[in-house]
């Protein structure tokens, strides 16, 4: 076992190098994802760690100082990249100060209050780091599977790191048998299990939030940031699965003159019109009412609930207001059209209201544009 013990951890530096280097090499291949940076920082200086350990019978202070600081380094890290996934600043100063406190003096305690100052300050770093992920998926409607699965994952390696601190002072291993107690042989093949399934995990896991990224951006419109035709036809197909509503309203929105006003004054200055009625049409709608860009210069609103006498009144604001939002693009010529309808206790047919609100609107365009029509659905 004395030459095993040295053995292990030179493996175990290699594989966690490698990992690191796997991470590593996914956050080339798409550097949007910045945790993974992190993320192999803390497979590459755990893996330093490792060979420090390795090392141990010809330099005992070496893995004794730098080998925990380093493994307290790596947990420090390992929360700056869930700080990173999850949008929050990172504390690099926290991150280090761990390691910093072991290496002025920690290290000098015997064997088996060493043990529980790391796994103590280990823990502190895991279960900060479940907390933050466990948060991320309460917090903005995330709902990533594989976020919840490294949490569960961080949690329990954390439980059993407190365990270890408690338990450490009654632990059978003295600095003379160290390398050959079955302390260090368990310890080294639980670790192992939580790094290699840590690895798996932490790679999935921003695979799986990038797909959702762009899952997203791909129903955004880029000008005006709200949903486009493609989340609308989905908005549809939901509705026809949904219970009957108490009352639902259609608001389909036209743009006046915007032909002329990309001819005239250059499609830069429509970009800007398009973008300032998206602002102006959000600030007067509900966080629970859909607003979506069908088509160039078109725009639909689902309402819900919604009667007639309300659907109205936010169609007038919302035309009203973009005339003062808009007074100063384009010489004031950017006006809206509207169109409304409005169906009540029953499942809303999205795609036929939408139809009915249109012909509203086409009608606000023969009496003059810059107007709201109703129509019956």
């Amino acid at each position: 076992m004395i030459a095993l013990a040295p053995t292990l951890y030179l493996f175990g530096a290699f594989m966690l190098s490698l990992l690191g280097v796997f991470l590593y090499a996914i956050w080339r291949g798409d550097e949007e994802a910045e945790e993974l940076w992190w993320w192999a920082a803390v497979f590459a200086t755990a893996g330093a760690s490792a060979l420090c350990y390795a090392f141990r019978n010809e330099v005992e202070w070496l893995s004794i100082i730098f080998g925990n600081a380093l493994t307290l380094w790596a947990c420090g890290l390992l929360w700056t990249g869930v700080l990173v996934f999850v949008g929050e600043p990172v504390r690099p100063l926290l991150a280090l100060l761990g390691g910093v406190i072991w290496a002025a003096g920690l290290w000098r305690a015997d064997i088996h209050f060493r043990i529980s100052e790391v796994s103590a300050i280990s823990a502190i770093y895991e279960v900060v780091a479940a907390v933050e992920l466990f948060r991320y998926n309460r917090i903005g409607g995330q709902r990533l599977v594989v976020s919840r699965v490294t949490a569960w994952i961080i949690a329990l390696q954390a439980g059993f790191e407190i365990a270890l601190a408690i338990a450490a002072p009654f632990l059978a291993v003295d600095e003379t048998s160290f390398l050959t107690s079955p302390y260090l042989k368990y310890r080294f093949l639980e670790l192992s299990g939580f790094i290699a399934v840590l690895g798996f995990l932490l790679a999935t896991l921003s695979k799986e939030r990038l797909a959702k990224r762009r899952e997203v951006a791909a129903m955004i419109d880029p000008l005006t940031g709200l949903p486009n035709r493609r989340a609308f036809d989905r908005a549809v197909e939901r509705a026809k699965r949904s219970a009957p509503a108490p009352s639902t309203a259609v608001l389909v929105f036209d743009l006046d003159n915007f032909k002329y006003i990309n001819d005239r004054f250059g499609h830069a200055e429509g970009d800007r019109v398009l973008a300032a009625f998206g602002a102006t049409a959000t600030r007067n709608t509900r966080s629970s009412d859909m607003l979506a860009r069908i088509g160039g210069e078109e725009f639909v609103a689902i309402l819900s609930p919604a009667d007639r006498t309300s659907a109205l009144v936010i169609a007038e604001r919302i035309r009203s207001a973009f005339i003062r939002d808009a007074a100063h693009l384009a010489d004031g010529a950017a006006t809206v059209s509207v169109g409304v309808t409005v169906l009540e206790d029953a499942t809303p047919d999205l795609a036929a209201m939408t139809r009915i609100a249109d012909d509203a609107l086409y009608r606000a365009k023969a009496e003059g544009r810059n107007r709201v029509i109703f129509a019956s659905a």
